[in-house]
C-alpha cells in the first residue's frame, strides 16, 4: 500500500504539531526556571529574547491569523485561514496545548490578543458543548479558566479586538446561561470580557486607557455585539413562548410560570446584566421594551419609578 504524504493526513499532521509544541514549549519552562534561579551577565535578555523567539516560532506553525494585522483595521477572513488552529482545537491534547501556550505568554501582550481572537472567533466550535469524555471536559473547563485569566489582563484594544473577532465570526456564540447543562464557558469568558472593560472604562484604571482611539473601537465594537445578543434573546425567547403556549394549558399562571422557568434556563441574563455599563440611551431604550413587552421574562422587567432604569434586583434573580 502506497503512503499517502503527510498533507494529505491531517489529523497526523496535526498530532504531530501538537507533539512538537509541547516539546518546545518545555523549552520555554526550561529558561522560566533558569531564570528564575540564575542572574546571567546580561540580566536574562538573550534568553528572553530566544524565549520570544520560540513563542512566535509557535505562533507562527499554529497558521494564526491576526485580522488586525499592522493597520488596525480589520481585514477579510476566508473560512480556511484557521484551519490548522481548528484542527488542532479539535483533539483534547491540542487544547491543552492552548492552554499552555496561553499560560506562558506575558500578560496583555500582542501574541496574547492574537491567540484570543482566534478562540473568539470559535466560541461555538470550542464552547458549544460538554465532551462526554471527563478528561475532555475538564481540558475545555481549563481552557475556559485560562482564556478568562487572559482576558482579565488585557487592555481596551484587546478587548475590542475580541469583541470584533465574535460579530465578524461565521458562527454565532453559544450564548447561554451560567449553569446551563450544555456548557457555560462562551458566557463566563464573555461576561469576564465585558466586566473587564467596564473596570477599565469607569474605574480607576480609566484615564490612560480611555484614549478616543480606544474608546471609538470598544463602542463600536460592543454596539455590534449587543445587537447580535439582542437578536438571540428576542428569537430565543420567541421560541420559550411558541414551546410554552404548545404545551401549556391556556392558564395565565401556568404559562407565566412556565415562561420564568424556562427564560432561566435558557435565557443568557447574566451576559445582559454585564452589557448594562456600556449601553447607550438607544440600547437601553430598546431593553426597556424589550421588558416592557415581555414583563414575564425573569431578570428584565422594567418597572415604573427606577428613573428608565432595569431593576436591578430583578437582574440579580
Amino acid at each position: 500500500m502506497s503512503e499517502r504524504p503527510l498533507e494529505q493526513e491531517p489529523m497526523l499532521a496535526a498530532r504531530i504539531t501538537i507533539e512538537d509544541s509541547l516539546s518546545l514549549l518545555l523549552d520555554v519552562d526550561d529558561i522560566d526556571r533558569f531564570l528564575q534561579c540564575n542572574q546571567p551577565q546580561d540580566g536574562g535578555a538573550q534568553l528572553r529574547r530566544r524565549r520570544q523567539n520560540l513563542l512566535e516560532g509557535l505562533a507562527a506553525s499554529l497558521q494564526l491569523v491576526d485580522p488586525l494585522g499592522q493597520t488596525g483595521k480589520t481585514a477579510g477572513l476566508a473560512s480556511k485561514d484557521d484551519i490548522v488552529f481548528l484542527r488542532l482545537a479539535s483533539l483534547p491534547k491540542g487544547r491543552k496545548l492552548i492552554c499552555k501556550f496561553l499560560q506562558l505568554l506575558y500578560p496583555g501582550s500582542e501574541l496574547t490578543r492574537v491567540v484570543c481572537m482566534a478562540i473568539f472567533r470559535h466560541l461555538r466550535f470550542l464552547f458549544g458543548g460538554i465532551p462526554s469524555d471527563t478528561g475532555a471536559a475538564d481540558t475545555t473547563t481549563d481552557l475556559t479558566k485560562t482564556v478568562s485569566a487572559c482576558v482579565s489582563g488585557m487592555d481596551l484594544h484587546a478587548l475590542s479586538a475580541c469583541l470584533v473577532a465574535i460579530v465578524c465570526s461565521s458562527e454565532q456564540p453559544p450564548f447561554r446561561p451560567l449553569g446551563s447543562p450544555a456548557g457555560d464557558g462562551a458566557t463566563v469568558i464573555l461576561k469576564c470580557l465585558l466586566e473587564r472593560a467596564s473596570k477599565l472604562l469607569h474605574g480607576p484604571q480609566a484615564s490612560p486607557n480611555c484614549g478616543m482611539p480606544n474608546f471609538a473601537l470598544q463602542q463600536a465594537s460592543f454596539d455590534e455585539f449587543f445587537d447580535l445578543l439582542m437578536k438571540y434573546c428576542l428569537i430565543k425567547y420567541d421560541t420559550i413562548l411558541q414551546s410554552v403556549y404548545a404545551k401549556t394549558p391556556p392558564s395565565a399562571e401556568g404559562i407565566d410560570s412556565e415562561v420564568r422557568a424556562a427564560t432561566k434556563r435558557e435565557m443568557p441574563v447574566e451576559l445582559i446584566r454585564a452589557c448594562l455599563p456600556h449601553t447607550n440611551e438607544r440600547q437601553m431604550e430598546l431593553l426597556r421594551h424589550f421588558g416592557q413587552q415581555r414583563n414575564t421574562i425573569t431578570g428584565l422587567s422594567a418597572h415604573p419609578g427606577n428613573s428608565g432604569h432595569i431593576n436591578s434586583e430583578s437582574m440579580r434573580s
